[in-house]
């Protein structure tokens, strides 16, 4: 009895110890694309990830002599998971070769058909700021406002877009911001309306961030668009998102539904009550490869069988089109009005 006692600690200290090191990774992760690459600074960081999964994959195989097989293999997984993670991100940031053939510059247009940053696609919205004219309609909030002004706790660099401690807001992004270099940061919102997302699937697919991650957020609905890289999500409640990604990692969420297009199996853990569907009808980015939003991976579920920790959120539950196009900025900006009609109070 007092050796399955002392194998019991061991597991649960192994356990306890295991989820520090691998949320310490992913976080590094998920800063990598925000790191310059000058003076060697993003090369450094990678190799410090590097040495850090290298030091949890000995951890894993040190404690096969107290693991059960099932468990073993679970943890092996995580780990694997963490340097699939890394690898695609610094593909992601890997330069690309400066030998290309250019395509000839576009021809003079007017109208809609001009350029983003053309002044001819601006109105003056509500508040006398300039926004980007969306079916003749202004945006549902003044977007975020570059680094050093404009709106609280909102802020966007070429390496990284932050949105924190905002309340009762409604935020978008210009369309015209290149985000493929960026990591893109919401943290710490509550009964919000959140739309990252571009007008067109062209420039959705155009302008991905690099990664994405959400964290701290209630009461809120989150449109993100199509990130490249991983997306990471913690400590959310009572939330609705959509997200088109190459890997999606939820922590610690409660009453949250997924709307998704994934290329790997969405990892949760520590979660209770979070639903999935796929993307709703007219979000599509165009992402080619099968779509493994169904298929939910809980790490804390070690037993056989379904976890009860997430499910298939039904047809009939989910959000209609009506309400998305609403999100998307086409009838105003009542942020109570527009998360009442999610079921968020």
């Amino acid at each position: 009895m007092i050796n399955m006692a002392h194998q019991e600690d061991a597991k649960e200290r192994f356990y306890r110890n295991f989820r520090m090191q691998q949320a310490n990774i992913q976080e590094q992760i998920t800063h990598l694309p925000s790191i310059a690459p000058v003076a060697g600074e993003r090369q450094d960081a990678t190799e410090v990830i590097l040495t850090n999964i290298s030091r949890l994959t000995n951890d894993v195989r040190d404690a096969t002599h107290f693991l059960p097989a099932y468990d073993h293999r679970v943890y092996t997984d995580a780990v694997n998971t963490l340097r699939k993670e890394l690898d695609e991100t610094t593909a992601k940031l890997a330069p690309k070769s400066r030998f290309q053939f250019r395509p000839r510059p576009p021809a003079a247009v007017d109208g809609d058909d001009a350029p983003k940053s053309d002044s001819r696609r601006l109105v003056n919205n509500r508040d006398g700021t300039k926004g980007e004219k969306t079916n003749g309609q202004p945006p549902i909030s003044p977007p975020l406002s570059p680094g050093g002004g404009g709106s609280r706790g909102r802020s966007r660099s070429p390496r990284a877009i932050k949105v924190e401690g905002e309340r009762d807001a409604v935020i978008t992004l210009p369309a015209d911001h290149s985000r493929t270099s960026s990591a893109g940061q919401l943290i710490d919102l509550s009964s919000c309306v959140v739309n990252l997302c571009s007008p067109t699937v062209e420039a959705c697919r155009a302008a991905p961030f690099a990664s994405l991650m959400l964290k701290g957020v209630e009461k809120s609905v989150i449109v993100a668009g199509h990130v490249d890289g991983p997306v990471h999500v913690t400590g959310l409640k009572k939330c609705v998102v959509v997200v088109t990604a190459r890997q999606v990692r939820i922590h610690d969420c409660e009453e949250v539904d997924f709307y998704l297009w994934v290329r790997s199996e969405p990892i949760i853990e520590g979660c209770k009550g979070v639903r999935f569907a796929p993307l709703p009808e007219g979000m599509e980015t165009g992402a080619e490869g099968e779509n493994k939003w169904k298929e939910v991976k809980d790490f804390l579920w070690l037993k056989e069988g379904q976890s009860p920790n997430w499910g298939v959120l039904g047809e009939g539950e989910r959000v209609k089109g009506e309400v998305w196009r609403e999100v998307m900025g086409d009838e105003g900006g009542d942020v109570k009005g527009v998360l009442g009609r999610f079921g968020i109070a």
